[in-house]
């Protein structure tokens, strides 16, 4: 039977992720491979895995964004990850009606030693960019990040604040279809975070849905329409976003 997926970017029905756990079969492995053979021999090997979502059910309509929310470890980057493709659910249903654009790690495939004109050509490689398509984007990254009179330099030799505005004006230069965010994402010095917090507004609107996973409350109403409550990796509250936000407070106080 096929989903009517009309305005539907994503359906998630039942996701579900396990994920394998050394066991101390494995480690003794290691430590003692005469012993492993034996446990072999008499069927002591068993698989254990540790589930990390559990029957995980929402959908996300064009024009809708979804905040995840939830206490660490409920599992919120880890459905981000699935949703991103990263990792593929061990059961369950997960349809993606155009392209999931996760921004976890900006700085993912940028190298210390490479120069920061380098470094915009491996991190667009990284992000799923030709040649030709990063190539196109160094003009625009270097009027962003204002770092085009340090951009033969090693990356090593740039501060921290630096780093981050290059990496921060690599990563955003995409145009999401659907956008995946692991916390809020800002760069650089005051005067540059008036900047980045426009290109992430821009981001936002420019994509036709938005998935987000933040601690902060005030961020989630102004971004969210809809809240996805999980805990111990399921959803126990899926609704709007003042309403799942009223649900997860009221479940702290339990």
């Amino acid at each position: 039977m096929k989903t009517d997926l009309r305005g539907v970017l994503v359906e998630a029905q039942n996701l579900t992720l396990h994920v394998p756990v050394e066991t101390a079969a494995e480690r003794s492995l290691k430590l003692n491979p005469l012993g492993f053979v034996r446990d072999i021999y008499f069927g002591r090997t068993a698989r254990k895995v540790a589930t990390l979502l559990e029957r995980i059910t929402f959908k996300l309509h064009a024009g809708e964004r979804l905040g995840l929310i939830g206490a660490n470890g409920a599992g919120k980057s880890t459905l981000l990850r699935v949703l991103a493709g990263i990792y593929a659910p061990s059961s369950g249903a997960l349809t993606v009606n155009g392209t999931a654009t996760g921004l976890f790690d900006i700085s993912l495939g940028m190298h210390p030693d490479a120069t920061g004109l380098e470094n915009i050509y491996l991190r667009g490689l990284q992000m799923g960019l030709g040649l030709k398509e990063a190539r196109a984007l160094v003009p625009e990254v270097l009027e962003f990040s204002e770092l085009a009179d340090n951009i033969r330099k090693p990356l090593r030799t740039y501060s921290s604040g630096m780093q981050l505005r290059l990496a921060f004006s690599i990563s955003t230069m995409i145009k999401p279809d659907i956008l995946l965010l692991d916390e809020w994402i800002g760069a650089g010095d005051a005067g540059f975070q008036v900047k980045s917090q426009a290109r992430m507004m821009s981001l936002v609107e420019d994509s036709r849905g938005l998935v987000i996973a933040t601690h902060n409350a005030g961020l989630m109403k102004s971004l969210c329409t809809h809240g996805l409550v999980l805990s111990g990796g399921r959803n126990v509250y899926y609704g709007k976003v003042d309403d799942a936000l009223a649900f997860f407070m009221e479940e702290g106080k339990g």
